[in-house]
């Protein structure tokens, strides 16, 4: 959350922000916990809700159960109870609406559910927003904490708050790179993946569902990729049907996926077999991909093919460290042709 103004008033109860260029009053107060209301509609609780395919009009007795039903929810609630209480004050509209805290409210419930008579559960500080404050605002306040802050979201989330920051607020990228701390070529490929994602969904109706948004960024990390795209505009569809045809399991296996394109019997291999096979194609075509022994040869063999005149000057004049290097690889070469019985020459 953005930093508290110094200098508060008196009651110690306001709390003074600015968000959106914009300063409003945040009210710090002791509710009873019954008066928390889940919001189905919060950008952190999207990915539960599409994964039990359920609308944002979802009641707060189903949604609390599906909350309920996550390990990590159970975890807090835990935590809350060795505690005694809660480090974080929920964030709650007027009419009790939680933005900021939805998992917090279930655990309070659950504990207050157990523990009746323990007024540590039935009771919790919260920080009202006040009845004006804009969407916008608080599409600001989100970000601050579960992006530039200490909570993150899911990748998806955070793809999707960056797009409707940028297409629903008309926020440009100069003002989320400093909101976000992100580099405008990470907004940009958020934002690309976001939106290919979205598109990917909608055509595909994959069960994977926004599980496949880390291969639809890896694609826009890749600059190969995004050059083929911007050639051909519908290879962003070939690449998804790859994806739900199971062909690219992984998202790390999108990053083999230009040299794959680039060598005719990998592709080929891909199309049929998908991109793990077609990897062995490339492997067994270049022992550096998979060797450290290998890449080391590719390295020293660049160095020596492109050797400086300096250095062959020195070679000249007889500098003997350099000359006895240049000795020990000869005679482990010589070494390696007896023991594999071989000629490299």
């Amino acid at each position: 959350m953005a930093v508290a103004q110094k200098g508060q008033p008196s009651n110690g109860n306001i709390l003074n922000f600015r968000l959106g260029n914009a300063d409003f009053a945040v009210t710090r107060e002791l509710w009873q916990v019954e008066r928390l209301k889940l919001d189905p509609r919060n950008q952190r609780l999207g990915y539960l809700l599409r994964q039990h395919k359920k609308a944002p009009s979802v009641s707060d007795k189903e949604l609390h159960k599906m909350l309920w039903d996550i390990d990590p929810v159970k975890a807090l609630y835990q935590s809350i109870y060795q505690n005694g209480g809660l480090l974080e004050d929920p964030i709650v509209r007027t009419d009790g609406t939680v933005l900021e805290g939805n998992c917090r409210t279930v655990a309070l419930r659950e504990l207050r559910k157990k523990h009746p008579d323990d007024q540590r559960f039935g009771r919790v500080f919260v920080r009202v927003l006040p009845a004006d404050v804009t969407d916008e605002q608080i599409s600001l306040l989100l970000g601050e904490l579960h992006i530039a802050g200490k909570i993150e979201w899911r990748a998806f989330d955070q793809a999707e708050y960056v797009w409707k920051m940028n297409k629903i607020f008309g926020k440009n990228y100069d003002f989320l790179s400093t909101h976000l701390r992100w580099s405008r070529s990470k907004l940009s490929q958020k934002i690309s993946a976001f939106e290919e994602t979205k598109a990917y969904l909608e055509r595909t109706g994959d069960p994977q569902g926004i599980n496949r948004f880390s291969h639809f960024e890896e694609f826009m990390k890749k600059q190969p990729l995004r050059a083929r795209l911007q050639q051909d505009p519908d290879f962003i569809r070939q690449f998804g049907q790859w994806v739900f045809e199971g062909k690219i399991p992984d998202a790390t296996d999108v990053r083999d996926l230009p040299a794959v394109i680039e060598n005719e019997e990998a592709r080929r291999t891909f199309e049929r077999d998908g991109i793990r096979a077609a990897r062995l194609v490339l492997e067994n075509a270049n022992p550096s991909m998979v060797s450290n022994l290998y890449s080391a040869v590719d390295q020293a063999n660049s160095e020596l093919e492109t050797i400086s005149l300096q250095e062959i000057t020195a070679l000249q004049t007889g500098n003997e460290a350099r000359l006895e290097k240049l000795r020990r690889l000869v005679n482990t070469l010589r070494r390696i042709e007896t023991l594999a019985g071989i000629k490299l020459s």
